[in-house]
């Protein structure tokens, strides 16, 4: 026997957040060390670097340049990788930037950045978005005298409503942990949670991690720390994703996803008068199909083990099982809450 829904008073709908960590297994906090670099080609080395964990594409790092510096190409004509990189990342995050112009960046603390330090998280472990508030990136490097040094960041999404970006929220990325901001009021970069993006202004990064003139060098033979100064040279021997990369993996991540979720409760009411019947051709016996059981004539008796939902068009959609069946006679009544969550 099939029931229509009263939609205003059968059915209800929610929205939930749920979060998660980020990284495989659920795991929201996570040593640097326990990071791997993928193995990607020199080419693609030559563009950004992955971070893995349980050999899974978690975190990509990667370094723009407004003008094409820090890479093997630099002119009028060519573009470079830097070059490419910050138009990409720019054109994407920023509104009317539909082209991007010598004149035109992103503005970090009122002065236009010539370039940045870009990290990337892996669409598939943030679920529909990062979660703000939550997370810290604590980069390992060297001050100017080649000392050890440990720079804390996070947004400012607790204090400060977001700015509007094609895809969503914009928030600041500054000094301070899970949300909560220290120090002064310098901004580092921004955070886009709805594309999972960190933009880092490379000045700022290398004012608080600069690293000494040898300590700063490119390339993945860094070993003890990396200084965050960028190398602006146009060579093949440049390197700077690796900078921010190094610097990741000698420190500590913790993010978190977050994934919205519709519930749907149905209550699905068995009135006096309903569901007294089985149609389960055990109930029934002989040509006329008359109830089985004398005792039943006029004292039906039915136990009811399953919900079952249908489309509008008759089609089965979902089935909820009872943890024991429910007696259902002419004397009583019924309500089976069933919840669609997704």
């Amino acid at each position: 026997m099939k029931k229509s829904f009263n939609t205003a008073n059968d059915t209800i709908q929610t929205t939930i957040t749920t979060t998660n960590g980020f990284f495989d297994g659920g795991v929201g906090i996570l040593a640097g060390s326990s990071l791997a670099t993928s193995s990607l080609s020199a080419t693609q080395k030559s563009y950004y670097y992955n971070l893995q964990y349980n050999s899974k594409d978690h975190i990509s790092c990667t370094y723009g340049h407004i003008g094409g510096s820090g890479s093997a190409v630099q002119s009028t004509t060519t573009e470079g990788t830097t070059q490419a990189i910050y138009k990409q990342f720019y054109n994407l995050t920023e509104v009317n930037s539909t082209r991007l112009r010598d004149s035109v960046g992103w503005i970090i603390n009122d002065v236009t950045q010539s370039d940045a330090y870009i990290v990337v998280a892996e669409r598939l472990q943030m679920k529909d978005r990062l979660n703000p508030g939550t997370w810290t990136f604590k980069l390992s490097g060297s001050t100017s005298a080649g000392v050890g040094n440990t720079l804390v960041l996070t947004d400012n999404s607790k204090t400060t409503a977001p700015t509007s970006a094609p895809f969503g929220d914009r928030y600041n990325i500054v000094s301070g942990s899970s949300g909560n901001a220290e120090g002064t009021s310098t901004v580092f970069g921004h955070f886009y949670p709805d594309a999972g993006l960190f933009i880092l202004s490379a000045a700022e990064m290398s004012s608080s991690l600069p690293g000494t003139s040898g300590y700063i060098q490119s390339g993945s033979g860094i070993t003890g720390g990396s200084g965050l100064a960028p190398d602006t040279r146009v060579t093949d021997a440049v390197d700077n994703a690796w900078k921010i990369t190094r610097a990741l993996e000698l420190g500590e991540i913790t993010l978190r996803s977050e994934e919205r979720q519709f519930v749907y409760d149905y209550f699905c009411r068995a009135k006096a008068n309903e569901f007294n019947i089985s149609q389960n051709v055990t109930y029934w016996s002989g040509s006329q199909s008359k109830i089985r059981h004398s005792d039943m004539i006029t004292n039906p008796q039915t136990y009811i083990s399953e919900v079952g939902l249908y489309d509008a068009g008759g089609k089965l959609v979902a089935v909820g099982k009872l943890s024991s069946a429910l007696n259902k006679n002419f004397s009583s009544e019924a309500i089976v809450k069933v919840r669609l969550t997704y």
